[in-house]
């Protein structure tokens, strides 16, 4: 068996030597570069040597210099054949130490090209992520081969893909990334902190890629506009690594001190308690349409003299005791006549009531005052809110939570009978279109105009005047100004009455880009006050 071994070893060590010689026999040679060559151009890709085809006789890169290149950088290399025509060529990548791959992680674009007719390929390569040196081979049939020296330059920088982690509910546009050099989160003041360099943004589901310096630490921050934000600290990388860092980012709390907001509410849901007090508010209203008289005509007829001049009180006086202006009213307005005034205006307050049960019955600005806030009301149910009895502005305290609830608490209060009667101005407009005024409305219910030729005609002899210089115009303007003052005590009410209204709200915030809330939408209970009693109430919330 010895011997059997020793026959092979020496069969094997024959069949080398002859291929060897047979190699050296052929011509086959080695350049300086370790690149194989054959005598007259026969090049690595091979091909029969019977064959008749036409084939390339020399390959050349054009320009031919060593191309220095940026780690990933994309560069299209060309080459020319001589003679010109269409040549198959192969391109592949040689590394530029025997002993080491250096080609790394570089990329071409393809590896078999065919020339054009003027014996022109191209081919991209896209560069290694770190630096080297390699060569490009360009190969054909029967020519040589050309080789292309490339050289990977080192930017002492290198590629960081940012991973942003959040687990919030605010919605996000774009993530922004950025990078502070040689420091640390702890040094970053801010919320979010100050943008660094580089700096990139893109959508939610697109990569996030820093070119960062190498070799040095970085603090490494993201932010979602200027209401969500994190940071990482990311020790020194290296040129070329696959690098990549999580940065969990969180919730800026809401910035109250910054929102300013439009706050509608109303009592839009049910509550007949609330209702049963604002009538009575309303019955107070129209009772004090009288003041001390007994009926309308009364009132009507008192209010008239209180609008006559003093020195003509004396004629007022005795032409109303003459004429009997007091039955000649009364029968001129028939069964209306004991609440000509009253009934109008009745139907009108409680008509106006309804405008407290829309969502946006009460509507003001709600603004930031250091910790606390205030409440400046603007309208109520479509009335101006000076014209309602409410003051310029109310305290308010307001806070919100990480899940961006806030919670408003105020106490509003207003002059009752101001309210119910600013309210009435709707419901009088729209059974007369052309009064400015719930008083023009109700001195056209009542008739001014018929008033005074009534009075003027109940005159026993009959003239221009009513009483002294008083013409029929003299008396419609009286019975006007008797309307007006009655409207007048309405307003004011028995005694002023003051409403308090205890408002709590809670309601979900819309967030800007600076944490600030932008919108509202939630709820509100309250506790409505008066003289005659307490209701509760509630409705919807908005601002924006």
């Amino acid at each position: 068996m010895k011997n059997r071994s020793f026959e092979l070893t020496v069969s094997a060590w024959l069949l080398v030597g002859h291929a060897a010689f047979s190699a050296a026999c052929s011509g086959t040679s080695v350049d300086g570069a370790g690149r194989p060559s054959a005598p007259g151009g026969g090049g690595d890709a091979g091909a029969g040597g019977g064959s008749t085809e036409p084939h390339a006789s020399v390959i050349a890169f054009l320009p031919g210099n060593t191309i220095p290149l940026d780690p990933k950088e994309s560069r299209e290399l060309t080459v020319r054949t001589d003679p010109a025509g269409q040549f198959p060529i192969r391109f592949s990548l040689i590394s530029g130490d025997v002993m080491a791959d250096t080609v790394l992680d570089a990329v071409l674009d393809a590896t078999d090209v065919q020339t054009d007719a003027e014996g022109i390929a191209h081919v991209t390569l896209i560069a290694p992520s770190k630096p080297t040196s390699f060569n490009v081979r360009a190969s054909s049939p029967s020519a040589q081969s050309a080789f292309q020296a490339v050289v990977v330059k080192a930017t002492d920088k290198t590629d960081l893909r940012v991973r942003p982690s959040y687990n919030g509910h605010r919605p996000i546009a774009k993530w922004t990334a950025t990078a502070h050099t040689g420091m640390s989160c702890s040094q970053l003041t801010g919320n979010p902190p100050l943008d660094g360099s580089p700096l990139v943004s893109k959508k939610p589901n697109e990569d996030l890629v820093l070119r960062v310096p190498v070799n040095v630490d970085l603090a490494i921050t993201v932010r979602a506009g200027h209401y969500i934000g994190g940071c990482v600290n990311q020790s020194a990388l290296s040129e070329g690594e696959d690098n990549q860092v999580l940065v969990y980012a969180s919730d800026r709390p809401l910035n109250l001190s910054a929102t300013n907001l439009t706050l509608s509410l109303g009592a839009s849901e049910a509550h007949p308690a609330f209702d049963k007090l604002l009538q009575q508010s309303a019955t107070e209203a129209e009772a004090a349409l009288l003041g001390s008289a007994k009926n309308d005509v009364l009132a009507l007829l008192e209010g008239m003299r209180n609008a006559t001049a003093p020195v003509d009180l004396e004629a007022f006086d005795a032409t109303r005791t003459e004429s009997d202006w007091d039955s000649v009213l009364e029968s001129a307005f028939g069964k209306s006549g004991a609440r000509r005034m009253r009934d109008p205006a009745l139907r009108w307050l409680t008509a106006g009531l309804a405008a407290l049960n829309a969502p946006n019955a009460l509507v003001g600005k709600l603004s930031p005052l250091g910790s606390a806030a205030t409440f400046t009301p603007s309208s109520i149910g479509g009335a101006a809110a000076e014209d309602a009895g409410f003051p310029g502005f109310f305290p308010a305290k307001w806070s919100a939570d990480s899940n961006d609830t806030v919670l408003l608490g105020m106490e509003l209060n207003w002059e009752v009978a101001r309210l119910v009667t600013a309210l009435a101005l709707g419901p009088a407009r729209l059974e007369f279109p052309q009064a400015t005024s719930v008083e023009q409305a109700l001195a056209l219910s009542v008739g001014c105009t018929q008033v005074g030729q009534v009075l003027l005609a109940s005159r026993p002899t009959p003239g221009l005047t009513a009483f002294a210089d008083c013409d029929e115009s003299c008396l419609v303007h009286a019975c006007e100004s008797a309307v007006a003052a009655a409207w007048t005590r309405a307003k004011v009410g028995p005694d002023a009455t003051i409403a308090r209204l205890a408002v709590t709200a809670t309601a979900a915030a819309q967030v800007g880009d600076d944490a600030r809330a932008t919108g509202l939408s939630g709820t509100w209970l309250g506790e409505l006050q008066t003289d005659t009693g307490t209701a509760p109430v509630s409705g919807a919330l908005s601002a924006e």
